[in-house]
């Protein structure tokens, strides 16, 4: 006698399917979840790295930090702009100069050359990259082609609390007056489930939490990105949101709130000017 084999019947089909479905619905946030993680880690140790050059540069030129960016001639003897990534690049820093969960937040080389800059970004291997940097630390060098002029670099003894002082940080570049921005200024990002990560200038590295201000504006490639706020420890020094970053004065640091700088400030040395 010959056995018959029962298949599914089509009520059963649908019934795992549904299952599998449902499975996937609690464990795929929670995969992307861990992945993200993964990526933040990356991100946190390639800041860690950039720091890291930058107090080696620091130390190398007489404990002055390196400018934000100057202009300069590449090989082509074209006229290029020298950022912060290829002054550090013999520090090994432009390797890490990205951020794996959105390495190419903006592109710089594009938005130079369409500013009269034939040779983009100097030495660049890419087109862009998704670190902010501090202008307050980081000052910027004389660029006829932006209107920036020359100002005289930082010495790491004018930074009153390096341990709150952001020298970069997960971010980029604004490319219109939205949102309070200037053009060309920086602007943070918290792309890391609503976290960004900070490198600060003693060394150290950590992530904190951001807030949306419900205000969109868009970068110097026209791609639009919501405005984060920073909660505690920020790395502006402008109104965000609804929150006052405090400004440069001689008895708070460059990123702290008004309440925390004023309690760092009672247990650091006297003498240095913050930024």
């Amino acid at each position: 006698m010959t056995a018959v084999r029962r298949a599914l019947t089509l009520t059963e089909l649908l019934v795992v399917i549904g299952i599998l479905a449902l499975l996937a619905g609690f464990l795929l946030p929670v995969l992307f979840q861990a992945r993200e993680k993964g990526r933040q880690a990356v991100c946190l140790s390639h800041l860690r790295q950039i720091v890291a050059a930058v107090l080696l540069y620091a130390h190398d030129w007489d404990e002055t930090l390196p400018m934000n960016a100057y202009q300069a001639t590449d090989e082509q003897g074209r006229p290029c702009l020298m950022t912060l990534v290829g002054v550090l690049r013999p520090f090994g820093a432009s390797a890490v100069a990205s951020c794996p969960t959105e390495p190419m937040a903006f592109r710089l080389g594009s938005f130079l050359r369409s500013k009269g800059l034939a040779g983009g970004e100097c030495g660049a291997t890419r087109d862009g990259g998704s670190y902010a940097i501090n202008t307050a630390a980081f000052v910027r060098g004389e660029v006829p082609a932006l209107g920036w002029q020359e100002a005289p670099p930082l010495r790491l003894s004018r930074l009153l609390m390096p341990t709150a002082t952001v020298g970069l940080y997960d971010g980029d570049v604004a490319g219109e007056r939205e949102c309070r921005f200037q053009p060309l200024e920086a602007a943070l990002r918290g792309r890391h489930q609503g976290m960004v990560n900070l490198g600060f200038l003693d060394g150290h590295v950590r992530a904190s939490p951001t807030y949306p201000s419900g205000c969109v504006t868009r970068n110097i490639n026209g791609v639009p990105f919501p405005e984060a706020c920073g909660n505690g420890i920020s790395a502006y020094r402008r109104r965000c949101g609804s929150a006052v970053w405090s400004k440069t004065s001689k008895s708070s640091g460059a990123n702290c709130l008004p309440r925390s700088c004023r309690r760092r400030a009672r247990a650091s040395s006297k003498g240095k000017a913050g930024l």
